[in-house]
């Protein structure tokens, strides 16, 4: 998984109650209602099979992880911060951030193009 979210482009996962942007550049806390708000909407639109709607939204966040990005990168701590969420997931936040995160390649290859890894 690790591996993974420093390889993918940035994006709005929610863990527990609590929202990060993760990616390749980037792995802090979210708490932007209306970034949570479109993490939201983009579930449910994902959920209910709206991909035109699912769509909008994944390209949204997208933009939202990009203009969170903190300058200049330091992408050691970046990657010690990654360790650390992950490493203190539980059992169960651990399968639901797998599971975000297959979402997310599935969608990025439905909208985006191929994902680079």
């Amino acid at each position: 998984m690790l591996e993974r979210l420093l390889k993918y482009p940035g994006f709005v996962y929610r863990i527990g109650g609590t929202y990060y942007y993760l990616g390749k550049w980037i792995c802090k806390e979210c708490t932007d209602t209306e970034v949570t708000d479109c993490v939201a909407m983009y579930e449910m639109c994902r959920l209910e099979h709206e991909d035109a709607e699912a769509g909008m939204y994944f390209h949204k966040l997208r933009a939202y992880s990009d203009f969170a990005l903190d300058v200049p990168y330091n992408p050691a701590l970046i990657k010690a911060d990654m360790i650390d969420l992950v490493d203190g997931l539980s059992p169960d936040a651990f399968k639901v951030l797998d599971g975000q995160m297959q979402h997310f390649a599935e969608d990025y290859r439905k909208y985006c193009g191929e994902l680079a890894v």
